[in-house]
């Protein structure tokens, strides 16, 4: 039987004896692709590759690219665990041409891998091809040997694969298993067998791009034959598990196996339990997901990704509280999806740590929200009465406000002999989503890097000699116009580009009778150094001519010390909070470092002090900072941190502070530690849900901070008359005596409010019915004091009405009030009077209060006397 990892490892090899380049997986969060929630397929890392805006170095490229399909438009949520082949993570096994070879060699690659190398039966295949594609149809049958009868025509929505409205487009062809006769879900196979989809799975799909969809002029779209035809394939590893260690459920495969044994440990329930089986495959399938997500950079938020991955962990927990497991344990399970992906994705299991925490925070906060669901559902139905339905508003807002499950509510609702208003639901929903793609983050947006593609294909990466040069003498290539700024590429640079947190470096071009200056650099496309100057400057400097650049050697200083100080701070922060800390981002420049990271709860101050001590004392020490140049898999075996969600190339750049931090990076340092001088934190704040930020500053940055508040400490000490060690205190001292004087104050306005009410109460006007009323002019009075002398009348008058009101300009503001008990409707009253004063305002039936004009308020006054005589 081969396992998930031997069919990994038969694919690579087999495509790279073919000349196929390893591609190592992109993380699941997409890189430069803003219309992609997550990584779902294995051609969207070579996206470029396919519309011609960028060349591969290998014409041939073989992945294993882990994928998610939980939102956007591929979302199975729903399905997963009830269906034998639907996840939210699975992994994706591609072949990819670009411009290379087309379908005969894509065609015989997949059919000797699966009936020579995996040693499937051919008997047991089908083919499907576009029903416009009798090219490939006769290449399997001539080609292949494939009989007609089993190669079967199908359509667009079948088989026609598009990357949107405008781009690369072809035909695909699919091959289909066929797990047997007892696995027929009773389909009309007349026209085709495959139409039995329980007994027919595809297991790969090969995608034709050979036509390009393109707008013409007069808005129609054209189909155009591609120069250059390309190869997309894609084969899903579980499903071909599935197939060679002859299960039929994707969950009986191996790769499950671990998780599953562990989930029955925790339950003490059995797989092959049928009342059990499909939760502990959401379970199952969920963790994989959750901790893959986190473990490329994914934090559990109320927006974006992070929605997506709460809502599966929410899923999640709920199917182990049906599986028994009342207690916080879902992040346990962090360890058994590693022993399965761990030899795959390295970089993933070294953020295991991660992963466990936050699971945790996430799944002790669901568990009292799923608490806080019941009551608040419980409450709905007890209001339902007679009715039998619940609304499906309610039971979004369920769902979307407090991440009750919609199943769990229906499934609540049947025990009790009720129903769900799914339509009401439905309809909820799809409002919702609507609203979400209008604000979506992930929308469609122009790719402005296109001309920057063509600069890279036309004149190659820069290179770069800003480790150690300040000034450099470099040939101008050419020039890029961008709006009102001008990019500028050299044929080599000093100038180092954004990257890795550090802002790009700024400077000057220096000619024979001007200086033109380097607002930013970047590196947009590769490793293309583009400097972006006003658009003015660039039109005074000629192509082909020979310049002297220099950056700013003062701004590369203190950035160098800002940079080296986020290493020390990251190796600081793991050392006195744990080894889940990871970086979620940082931005570098001369000014000030900022420095984002994991971590499930604000930093103590305590710890916030330890940290600034221990990054102090390896300034002091003068560790050696030491770059080095080693393969990807040397450095991972060295301990070298990575980027969480970053991809790498073969060869990295590894930074070395003595023994104390060790980190992938490109960026400019300084050579010892001692170079940073001083270290000081100036703030730390919370960024998102399990992601804190630390500012800080070095060097005199530092310096004048501290300065700063030295000199406020001084004032302080001078006027408390006190030394820095007690301020604290006297502080402390001086806001208790504060709030005591402040009491003092209230209950005396208590007493004295009391008294003049005592007064103004006993002026009742009892009208014709027997009903009081008292009308009184608090005069200077804030409307918001009005309700709490409501209270002392209500107490003392429980028979009858009380207005209150006061003018300030042409406002006035009012309040009426009774006691509950005599069923007079104050807000009814104030509602029809407010009219004759342009009114507005509302409020319950014993109390209302508004505003309104107040040149005519004698009328309201009337209206709502005369009111209350026809009571």
């Amino acid at each position: 039987m081969l396992s998930a990892q031997d069919i990994r490892d038969k694919f690579v090899a087999y495509f790279k004896k073919l000349g196929h380049e390893k591609v190592e997986s992109s993380p699941l969060v997409p890189q430069n692709d803003p219309t992609l929630l997550f990584a779902n397929a294995g051609m969207n890392q070579f996206k470029e590759y396919f519309t011609g805006e960028a060349n591969p170095a290998n014409r041939r490229a073989v992945t294993i690219q882990k994928c998610v399909r939980a939102g956007g438009k591929h979302n199975d949520l729903e399905n997963v665990g009830f269906t034998a082949r639907h996840h939210t993570f699975f992994e994706m096994l591609g072949n990819f041409s670009f411009g290379d070879y087309f379908k005969s060699e894509a065609i015989e690659f997949a059919w000797k891998f699966l009936t020579e190398e995996l040693k499937i039966p051919k008997d047991r295949l089908y083919v499907t091809v576009h029903d416009t594609d009798e090219e490939a149809r006769m290449i399997w049958h001539k080609e292949q040997g494939v009989p007609l009868d089993r190669i079967y025509y199908m359509g667009d929505k079948d088989n026609f694969w598009e990357m949107g409205d405008t781009g690369p487009c072809g035909p695909c062809s699919e091959i289909f298993y066929d797990h047997g006769e007892e696995y027929s879900d009773g389909a009309d196979t007349s026209k085709c067998v495959l139409a039995d989809e329980g007994r027919y799975i595809e297991i790969w799909n090969l995608v034709f791009m050979q036509y390009e969809k393109v707008k013409a002029a007069d808005g129609t779209i054209e189909r155009k034959d591609l120069p250059k035809p390309s190869i997309d394939t894609g084969a899903g590893l579980e499903r071909l598990a599935a197939c060679m260690q002859n299960v039929y459920w994707n969950y009986d495969i191996d790769s499950f196996g671990a998780i599953k044994e562990a989930l029955e440990k925790l339950s003490g329930k059995k797989y092959e339990d049928s009342k059990y089986s499909n939760s502990m495959r959401v379970v199952c399938d969920h963790i994989r997901s959750s901790v893959m997500l986190i473990t490329d950079g994914v934090i559990p938020s109320n927006e974006g990704r992070g929605y997506v991955l709460r809502r599966i962990i929410r899923r999640a927990v709920r199917h182990m509280e049906e599986l028994g497991i009342n207690k916080t344990s879902f992040y346990t399970l962090t360890s058994s999806v590693f022993e399965k992906l761990g030899k795959e994705y390295p970089q993933n299991k070294a953020n295991a740590a991660l992963a466990e925490k936050l699971l945790k925070l996430e799944e002790d906060k669901f568990r009292k929200t799923l608490k806080t669901g019941l009551d608040l559902l419980n409450t709905e139905i007890a209001n339902l009465g007679d009715k039998k339905v619940l609304s499906g508003e309610v039971a979004f807002k369920l769902y979307d406000t407090f991440g009750f499950p919609q199943d769990l509510t229906e499934t609540i609702l049947q025990e009790r002999g009720l129903e769900l208003d799914l339509m009401g639901f439905n309809k909820a929903m799809e409002a919702q989503k609507e609203a979400s793609r209008g604000a979506s983050q992930f929308a469609t947006s122009e790719d402005s890097l296109k001309k920057f593609h063509q600069a890279f294909e036309k004149f190659g990466a820069t290179e770069f000699h800003g480790y150690e040069l300040y000034e450099h003498n470099a040939k101008l290539l050419g020039k890029v116009e961008n709006g009102e700024s001008t990019g500028l590429i050299f044929d080599s640079t000093c100038f180092y580009p954004e990257g890795g947190g550090q802002v790009g470096e700024s400077g000057m071009i220096k000619t024979s009778n001007q200086q033109v200056e380097i607002i930013d650099t970047q590196k947009p496309v590769g490793d293309l150094i583009v400097h972006f100057c006003k658009a003015s400057d660039a039109e005074n400097l000629s192509v082909g001519t020979q310049y002297d650049l220099a950056v700013d050697v003062l701004k590369r200083e203190f950035s160098k010390r800002n940079h080296s100080a986020t290493h020390l701070l990251q190796a600081a922060l793991i050392e006195v909070l744990g080894d889940h800390i990871k970086q979620s981002g940082s931005r570098v420049s001369a000014e000030s470092l900022r420095f984002d990271f994991t971590h499930p709860e604000a930093v103590k101050q305590s710890e916030l002090q330890k940290i600034e001590r221990l990054v102090n004392e390896k300034i002091t020490q003068g560790l050696s900072v030491v770059a080095k140049h080693m393969t990807k898999d040397e450095a991972v075996a060295k301990g070298a941190m990575a980027l969480f969600g970053e991809k790498y190339g073969d060869t990295v750049r590894v930074l070395e502070m003595g023994d104390f931090s060790l980190e992938l990076c490109g960026g400019l340092h300084v050579t010892h530690t001692k170079d940073i001088g001083l270290f000081a934190i100036t703030n730390e704040t919370s960024l998102a849900s399990g992601v804190r930020r630390i500012e800080a500053k070095t060097s005199l940055g530092a310096f004048e901070y501290l300065s700063k508040r030295s000199q406020i400490l001084q004032i302080l000490e001078r006027n408390l008359s006190t030394d820095a060690s007690k301020i604290a205190a006297n502080i402390e001292s001086l806001q208790n005596d504060i709030k005591a004087k402040n009491k003092e104050i209230s209950k005396l306005q208590d007493q004295a409010q009391a008294a003049k009410a005592k007064d103004v109460f006993n002026n009742v006007e009892k009208l014709e019915n027997g009903i009081g009323l008292v009308v009184v002019d608090l005069d200077g009075t804030s409307p918001k004091e009005f309700r709490s002398f409501s209270d002392k009348f209500v107490d003392q008058n429980k028979e009858d009405v009380l207005l209150l009101y006061s003018k300030e300009g042409e406002k006035a503001s009012y309040l009426m009030r009774t006691h509950k008990s005599n069923g007079i409707k104050c807000s009814d009253i104030m509602k029809k009077a407010q009219e004759l004063i342009s009114g507005r305002g509302g409020g319950k039936p014993d109390m209302g209060q508004g505003s309104g004009e107040a040149a005519n308020f004698q009328k309201f006054i009337d209206s709502v006397k005369e009111q209350i005589k026809a009571l």
